[in-house]
């Protein structure tokens, strides 16, 4: 028939240019007729922070915010260390120093981020973009997309940004004005998020997994009947890692962007070689789940030459932004180089003198070993100087603990204080007041301990980095602290960067002042977070509407009265008779007898505010 694709090719069109229309329709634009998929199908645990990006047939897909704290300026980017410390994890995992930086900014705050799947790509997900037909949601949909191979995962990116860029570019995250793009994440992305990035502590951001308080069968599938079972589940069924996301470690392995390559001492190996799976799936045993986990599975099956595709490995994707994104952005990174380049010590400096100075009279071979020994040189200046701006952000944290610790001191001091004085507490016997006395000497000492901490710890800090290294190092930290959920460590942060800074010039303040900035800091800081401490146990209370019966005590009961004349004995009567024997029950308390340091009357609050006081005595925050 004339004006059709049959008709263009005599009869039925070709497989090929079946599927390329298809292709090209479904790109075209969303079908007005979808229906959204259910909440179950596309992000089963909601959570704040979530971004949705539509995809074909009414699906979507969720994202998670990974961020990469950093201080300022173009190349900046965030040290990790990847892999193990074990020796044991050789050529495949052991420890390594990488670096990872997002190159997005989130919301109203001065951090940056990338975006990762908050959960494995699903089967249904899969079908949206890379079938012809759209799937119907389901639950046998929602298990994870398994039995693909690399190229199949890259072909998924591809074609779902394709998608993204022609449907919905405005829901897309920007970097300088440039939308995102979806790709597989790297290997340090991948290993980064799983480990917790900033949200958690360098302790635990180290540890084998990220921290799993309720027990490893709360988030991760692994093998074994109380798991997996042998099998891939739902994604999304477990509870999340510290950054939000579902499913890092077990259920399916997980495929990165770049190939594998064996780890030599500190760094990776030359010979880039298969894909890199990553994270362990259902059939990995418990003990063996860890955050640096990685197999190298060959990109080809050598039997018959198709792409390698295993039942356990799939993937999820991430959203990237290509570097030089403008050419503001590319000036940007050459200055930020440029001024890189020159930082450097006064030994470095003069050992470049001397290169200059022998590159002027030298032949060509001598002066391309004169490049090679200079860029060598930039290299280890540049290692150098990120050691220790770590070393001045640990030890700004460091001194900020230590200042909290002043001020969490003093607070309790503040509570024990009015207690000594009497102005809140009658009643109170010698021996309490003692106690009170010599927990409020404690506290002190601990306070100026803390103090003295401190103290050395800035006077060190001034002696090895300038001002605007502490501060920048400081708000480095600070977005550390926040990401970390612990927004309350700024204010000592900022007051520990000034110390350190005016130490420099002009030493340390007298130890009164110092004392006095420092609980000025905390003041600033606000109390700590309360934290939910049980009530002593107790006998729960009858409710009203429902009185117990009063307990029974296994006391004989005072003589009955003689009966009115005409009435039966007590002893007869038939309701009394059919009763059955009382159970004896524990003796009732005996009553409190007055002695030395008991106060029989409770504590009278005079001050108008109720505090609470330990069964033991102690006064609040002394336990």
């Amino acid at each position: 028939m004339p004006g059709t694709l049959a008709g263009w090719f005599g009869g039925a069109a070709p497989l090929h240019v079946s599927r390329a229309l298809a292709l090209a329709m479904l790109l075209a634009g969303p079908v007005a007729a979808q229906t959204p998929w259910a909440v179950d199908f596309t992000n089963p645990q909601p959570a704040q922070g979530d971004l949705m990006l539509p995809m074909p047939c009414g699906g979507a897909m969720a994202f998670r915010p990974v961020e990469t704290p950093t201080g300022p300026g173009a190349l900046q980017d965030r040290p990790v260390t990847l892999g193990t410390l074990d020796p044991a994890g050789g050529v495949a995992e052991f420890a390594r120093r990488d670096a990872v930086a997002g190159p997005f900014t989130a919301a109203g705050r001065d951090v940056a981020l990338f975006w990762l799947g908050k959960y494995e790509v699903t089967r249904d997900q899969y079908a949206a973009v890379m079938e012809e037909r759209c799937p119907t949601a389901s639950a046998a949909g929602r298990l994870p997309a398994a039995t693909l191979s690399w190229f199949d995962a890259v072909a998924f990116s591809q074609r779902y940004t394709t998608w993204l860029l022609r449907n919905a570019a405005a829901r897309l995250p920007q970097a300088d004005g440039t939308p995102a793009f979806v790709r597989l994440p790297t290997e340090e992305e991948w290993e980064y998020a799983a480990r917790g990035g900033a949200a958690v502590s360098e302790l635990d951001f180290l540890g084998r997994t990220f921290p799993m308080p309720e027990g490893t069968s709360r988030y991760a599938w692994f093998q074994g009947p109380r798991s997996a079972a042998g099998r891939a589940q739902p994604v999304g069924m477990l509870e999340a890692n510290p950054l939000g996301l579902h499913d890092m470690l077990g259920n399916v392995g997980e495929l990165v962007l770049e190939p594998f390559r064996a780890v030599r001492v500190g760094r990776l190996h030359g010979q880039a070689g298969g894909v890199v799976v990553k994270g362990g799936d259902f059939r990995t045993p418990e003990t063996a789940l860890r955050s640096s986990l990685r197999i190298e599975m060959p990109p080809y099956n050598p039997t018959d030459g198709q792409p390698t595709r295993l039942a356990s490995v799939g993937f999820r994707v991430a959203l990237a932004a290509h570097v030089t994104t403008s050419l503001h952005r590319a000036e940007a990174l050459n200055r930020a180089f440029e001024a890189e380049s020159r930082a450097s010590g006064t030994e470095a400096e003069n050992a470049r003198r001397q290169i200059a100075a022998m590159r002027a009279g030298a032949d060509a071979p001598m002066r391309q070993n004169l490049d090679r020994l200079e860029a060598g040189l930039m290299a280890a200046e540049r290692q150098r100087l990120e050691q220790e701006r770590a070393g001045i952000r640990a030890q700004l944290e460091g001194a900020a603990v230590l200042a909290r610790a002043v001020g969490q001191s003093q607070r309790r001091m503040d509570g024990i204080q009015p207690l000594l004085s009497g102005a809140d507490v009658v009643q109170s016997s010698p021996e309490m007041r003692h106690q009170w006395a010599t927990a409020l000497e404690q506290l002190r000492i601990e306070r100026e301990l803390s103090l003295d901490g401190y103290a050395r710890m800035v006077a060190d800090l001034g002696r090895t980095a300038d001002r605007a290294t502490l501060a920048t190092e400081a708000g480095v930290v600070a977005r550390e602290a926040e990401a970390r959920n612990v927004p309350d460590l700024r204010p000592y942060l900022d007051v520990a960067a000034r110390h350190a800074a005016d130490s420099r010039d002009n030493g340390l303040p007298p130890r009164d002042r110092l004392r006095e900035e420092v609980l000025a800091a905390s003041r600033a800081a606000g109390p700590p977070r309360p934290v939910s401490v049980p009530d002593p146990p107790r006998t729960p209370e009858p409710r009203q509407a429902a009185p117990a019966p009063p307990p029974t005590v296994a006391v004989p009961p005072p003589p009955a009265p003689p009966p009115p004349p005409g009435e039966p004995s007590t002893a007869a009567r038939p309701s009394q008779a059919a009763q059955p024997p009382r159970q004896p029950a524990p003796p009732p308390r005996q009553p409190i007898v007055p002695g030395p340091g008991i106060s029989v009357k409770p504590p009278i609050n005079r001050s108008g505010q109720r505090q609470s006081f330990d069964p033991s005595g102690k006064p609040p925050g002394y336990r």
